[in-house]
C-alpha cells in the first residue's frame, strides 16, 4: 500500500508537473488587424478643350502723332461793378484736361530710322571716349566688373545697330553711357 500511494503520488507530481509545463510554454499567434475600408475613388470630370485660342491683337509699327490745337485760355475775370442786388455766381469756365499741353519727362521719339541710328550713334561714341578714359589696371574689383559690362553693352549696341534692331540698340547704349560715364576717370 505505501507502495501504490507512493506511484500514486508520483503519477500526480508527474502529471501537475506536465501539466504547469504546458500551459507557459504555448506560443502567442498575432491577431490580425481588420482590413481597412478604402473610399471609391470619385467620380471624374473631363472638360472639352477650348476649341481655339483668340487671335493675338495686331501689332502697331508706326504711330504717327496727332497735331495738337492749343488749348484756349479761360476768360480773364471782369472787374467787380457794385450793385445792388448781387447776381448768382456763374461757375468758371475750364478748359478740357486733354488739351492741355502736358510736359513730359522722355525725350521726344525719332521720327526716321536714319535719326534713331544717328541717335544710337552718338550714344555709343560717348560710352567709347568714356571707356577709353578709365585705366582698368587701377579699378577696384566692382569698378572693373561695370568697365566689362559696359563693354558688353557696347558690343551688343553695334551688333544690334547692324542687325536693324533700333529700338534693342538705344537701350543697351543708352545702358552702355550711363555705366562708362559712372566709372572712375585716370
Amino acid at each position: 500500500m505505501v507502495g501504490t500511494v507512493r506511484r500514486l503520488l508520483l503519477a500526480a507530481a508527474f502529471v501537475a508537473l506536465a501539466s504547469g509545463g504546458c500551459a507557459t510554454a504555448r506560443a502567442k499567434t498575432p491577431v490580425a488587424p481588420p482590413p481597412l475600408d478604402v473610399p471609391a475613388p470619385p467620380p471624374r470630370i473631363i472638360v472639352p478643350p477650348d476649341p481655339e485660342p483668340p487671335p493675338p491683337p495686331p501689332i502697331i509699327t508706326e504711330v504717327t502723332p496727332k497735331p495738337q490745337a492749343p488749348a484756349r485760355r479761360p476768360a480773364a475775370p471782369r472787374p467787380e461793378t457794385k450793385t445792388e442786388a448781387p447776381k448768382p455766381a456763374d461757375p468758371p469756365t475750364v478748359a478740357p484736361a486733354a488739351a492741355a499741353p502736358t510736359a513730359t519727362l522722355q525725350q521726344a521719339l525719332p521720327t526716321t530710322a536714319s535719326e534713331a541710328r544717328r541717335q544710337v550713334r552718338e550714344l555709343l561714341e560717348r560710352a567709347k571716349q568714356d571707356l577709353k578714359r578709365v585705366n582698368p589696371a587701377t579699378l577696384t574689383a566692382d569698378a572693373k566688373s561695370q568697365y566689362d559690362t559696359a563693354n558688353r553693352f557696347v558690343a551688343q549696341a553695334e551688333q544690334a545697330l547692324n542687325e536693324g534692331n533700333l529700338v534693342f540698340a538705344a537701350k543697351v547704349a543708352e545702358k552702355a553711357a550711363g555705366l562708362a560715364a559712372s566709372l572712375p576717370v585716370r
